[in-house]
């Protein structure tokens, strides 16, 4: 509707240009005049556009707005549905907690940006009396006295080195948080959307099976000659929509928390529905599990922090060494002494600081600590990569060797199963139990099987996030919906 208007109104200015017509005042309140609903401002502005009369004639043009008017006022009209990849862009453009990793990166760009620069110098004024004597205390004269100096500090060699190099290395840590978040955003966003396709899947499925079961018991109630044996499967039948009823309970919510943590990661409004265009498909993709482990040492988002938390550790520890060496400041400075006599200084200073008492040694210590910490938790990380890339492929592939075994076509097979047995049940050729057997089997069935498929994208996208977004070409036969690149 958007781009019918936008062409509408392009047609509308062509003919402005063109300098036909006056605007066409008369049509500025279509549904008023009509007794619709009132056309939104949009419209307003089109339909007074000048050039309207040219285009058209006036039937045509009341036809055209009362249109517009209707389709822009249709309650409860159906949203375009999405497919997963605009999802996932969506959320990668509007996520809030996205935005706050990188207001970090900000944060550390601008510590890397101050630590390049020079102390500010320091500027030193004297002002005081003067009084000279004798050595028999007699005074001589008196006056005053004025002194200035700057002084520029310099740190020791290697210590601003060292600072902006811990600051780099704070920045690459930043930037690797984001790119590892969003690839866990991206996965998690797939991984909603396909958890709320399988519970409108399966909601759909058992509110078609109560509505079956609720006819069906409606018509036995109805029946005139209720004996015992109809009686017992009457209430077979609303037993099982019991069961049903639950099913309806526990999809729907499922379908719903899904939508609104959906909506929560894209940052939309809550009340928007969601309507998924792809399909609940599992991944083909086949994985050789040494290549796998070697792409998770390799490309491993937290294994690369924790290789630049290793460094910037030991640049730390080299930095809380060097911090006991002197500083030293260099400038001229200048003196004026009136008493008589006047007296000028020029010159320059140098100061430094001794380190006399503090030898920084409980810094050095903690930075130590901090080394022996990262260093920790670096051999931790790959060994803890490496065993959940091998678990994480054993359950893609016992889930994929699960989904196997089940034959082509099993769920429409058993979707025309439920309806054969309501058939034959009606028709009396079959009793209630099997009836109740056949809807439960169909349903137990989709659950399961949608179940299954959750387990390999789940598994598959973790698999994903190990290797940092790139699974190794020669791991992989083909991509359904994992990008390299969120």
């Amino acid at each position: 509707m958007i781009n019918f208007l936008k062409s509408l109104k392009h047609a509308f200015l062509f003919a402005e240009n063109r300098g036909h017509g006056r605007p066409a005042r008369a049509w500025r309140n279509v549904g008023a005049q009509t007794g619709g609903t009132p056309v939104t401002p949009d419209v307003k502005r089109i339909a007074t556009c000048p050039g309207v009369f040219p285009l058209m004639n006036p039937p045509r043009l009341l036809a055209c707005f009362l249109f517009v008017a209707s389709v822009l006022s249709v309650p409860g009209a159906e949203p375009a549905a999405s497919r997963i990849d605009d999802l996932v862009a969506a959320a990668l453009e509007g996520n809030a907690e996205l935005k706050a990793f990188e207001a970090e990166l900000g944060k550390a760009k601008g510590k890397r940006t101050q630590a390049g620069f020079f102390k500010n110098p320091e500027v030193s004024i004297e002002i005081g009396v003067r009084e000279v004597r004798d050595s028999e205390n007699i005074l001589q004269g008196n006056g005053t006295t004025f002194g200035v100096a700057v002084m520029q500090r310099f740190e020791f060699p290697g210590k601003g080195t060292l600072r902006k190099a811990i600051a780099n290395k704070n920045v690459e840590i930043a930037g690797l948080g984001i790119e590892q978040f969003r690839l866990a955003l991206a996965g998690q966003v797939r991984l909603l959307a396909l958890e709320h396709l399988a519970a409108v899947a399966e909601a759909r499925a058992a509110e078609a099976i109560y509505k079956q079961s609720a006819g069906l018991a409606s018509r036995m109630n109805s029946q005139a000659d209720f004996g015992a044996r109809l009686k017992i499967e009457l209430r077979l039948v609303q037993a099982g929509m019991v069961e049903l009823a639950a099913a309806i309970k526990q999809a729907s919510l499922r379908s719903e928390d899904t939508r609104t943590r959906l909506n929560a990661l894209i940052g939309r409004p809550q009340s928007l529905p969601l309507h998924i265009a792809d399909p609940l498909s599992p991944p083909t993709e086949k994985f050789d599990g040494n290549a796998l482990a070697r792409s998770a040492r390799q490309n491993n988002l937290l294994l690369k922090i924790r290789h630049r938390e290793l460094v910037r550790s030991a640049r730390e520890l080299t930095a809380a060494r060097l911090d006991i060496a002197p500083d030293f400041s260099i400038g001229p400075f200048f003196s004026r002494d009136v008493a008589g006599d006047t007296e000028q200084n020029l010159g320059g200073a140098i100061s430094a600081s001794v380190p006399l008492w503090d030898w920084n040694i409980g810094n050095i210590q903690s930075a130590k600590a901090r080394l022996a910490e990262a260093e920790a938790l670096r051999m931790k990380g790959e060994r803890d990569t490496e065993a959940q890339a091998l678990s994480l492929l054993k359950a893609y592939e016992l889930t994929r060797r699960q989904l196997a075994m089940l034959p082509d076509g099993l769920m429409e097979d058993l979707q025309e199963t439920s309806t054969l047995a309501d058939t034959q049940f009606r028709s009396g050729s079959i009793g209630a139990q099997l009836y109740l057997d056949a809807q439960s089997a169909y349903l137990n069935s989709l659950r399961i099987s949608q179940g299954a498929v959750l387990d390999a994208w789940r598994a598959l996208l973790d698999l994903n996030l190990l290797t940092g977004g790139r699974l190794d070409a020669s791991a992989a036969d083909s991509s359904h919906m994992i990008k390299s690149r969120p």
